[in-house]
């Protein structure tokens, strides 16, 4: 079984991150936005790959003194392989590395998967945004580093 590769984003990597980014989100980032993020957070986009195909990925910033994890999301077929975790684990150690003290992120009230994926991690849930993705509260979570 060949082990999954945790390695920053190149700008080739961009199409199949979209692609990934289409398939799991119900209002995915225009490919310019994404490009944006590429540019502007290069030190914590990663990608996950497997088999020599992008399997996941994960974008990041930090903002002030706290880390925000802006995306994540795998290809639906690589699924409960543990690349999210592999995923999170490699952002947390660059906010560990940078003495962040605080993991910020937002998620979908509905996305009950994604919730307890995060709270398996260590994130707490905090407060609520009403109409955060327009329309569906967003539940804003925080990790303690």
């Amino acid at each position: 079984m060949e082990e999954t590769r945790i390695r920053t984003v190149t700008k080739e990597d961009l199409p199949a991150i979209q692609k990934i980014e289409h398939a799991s989100f119900k209002d995915p980032y225009p490919k310019a936005f994404m490009e944006y993020l590429y540019h502007t957070n290069k030190s914590t986009f990663f990608t996950a790959e497997s088999k020599g195909e992008i399997a996941g990925y994960i974008i990041a910033s930090q903002e002030d003194s706290m880390g925000h994890i802006i995306a994540i999301a795998t290809q639906q077929s690589e699924r409960r392989k543990h690349i999210g975790t592999k995923l999170m684990e490699a952002i947390i150690e660059i906010f560990l590395k940078s003495k962040i003290p605080t993991i910020r992120l937002e998620v979908r009230k509905n996305n009950i998967e994604a919730q307890k994926f995060y709270e398996k991690l260590g994130f707490k849930y905090s407060y609520t945004i009403e109409g955060y993705y327009g329309d569906e509260d967003g539940l804003v979570y925080y990790k303690s580093l």
